[in-house]
């Protein structure tokens, strides 16, 4: 009896220190389990938020940003001012176009109200170019500057009057953009810069310059332009008699 209470005592011993290493160990490997799922947690959600952030960075690459204030507003590019390549080549060159053909029909403007008769007189007059000066001549032994214009205008079947103050009272007064061919030009060549002593034709205009036939006492008859310093100094006024 005594022998058997004794193996019952060393059996329940060594059972009961398996028993204990056994749950000790499985103890120690829940903890380790634990340990690793609360480690796991942390790397999770951290892999969470990169992945969140990153996606979030990537849409706002490839959507605008909303506009809340009238500077963001004004800031802004407009969408509607992209076009294709394309259609933005076609465009420019069609608004380009339309620009030079207002341009150079502003420019024309004045300049193409020419007719066959002031085609007429300018060519007359042309005729006497290299015609010395002569106070009172109308002839090419010698023309003054409203004797040229007035044969002129005669050989063409036109009368004017025959000095340059009397025609210069005739004309209407234009201004130099509205001036046209076979138009006059008055000039005060004289000590009294207000009176008008001299005058001249209109022979051609272009944008930056305006031609004219004339006869001086130095040179006779002879072509100018208003861009001579001495002219546009001596320059009065621009008038037409229709």
């Amino acid at each position: 009896m005594g022998s058997m209470c004794l193996m019952i005592s060393r059996s329940y011993s060594t059972y009961g220190i398996s028993f204990f290493l056994f749950r000790f160990r499985e103890s120690g490997i829940n903890r380790k389990q634990n340990n690793s799922n609360k480690k796991s947690v942390p790397i999770v959600l951290s892999s969470l938020m990169i992945l969140l952030c990153f996606g979030l960075t990537s849409c706002g690459s490839s959507r605008p940003s909303v506009i809340t204030t009238k500077k963001e507003a004004a800031e802004a590019p407009r969408a509607s001012a992209y076009k294709s390549p394309n259609t933005y080549s076609a465009h420019t060159e069609k608004r380009e176009l339309e620009e030079i053909q207002i341009e150079v029909a502003s420019n024309d403007k004045p300049y193409a109200e020419s007719t066959s008769f002031i085609d007429q007189v300018v060519e007359n007059a042309m005729r006497y170019k290299g015609v010395k000066y002569r106070y009172g001549g109308t002839t090419t032994k010698g023309m003054d500057c409203s004797g040229l214009i007035c044969t002129a205008f005669e050989e063409a079947g036109k009368s004017m009057p025959r000095s340059s103050r009397s025609m210069y009272a005739k004309a209407d007064e234009l201004d130099l953009d509205q001036v046209r061919k076979g138009d006059f030009l008055f000039f005060a060549t004289g000590k009294n810069k207000r009176q008008v002593n001299h005058v001249a034709l209109i022979t051609n205009v272009t944008p930056g310059e305006i031609e004219f036939i004339h006869s001086t006492t130095s040179r006779g008859v002879m072509t100018s332009t208003l861009n001579e310093a001495y002219w546009i100094d001596a320059f009065l006024r621009a008038g037409r008699i229709d």
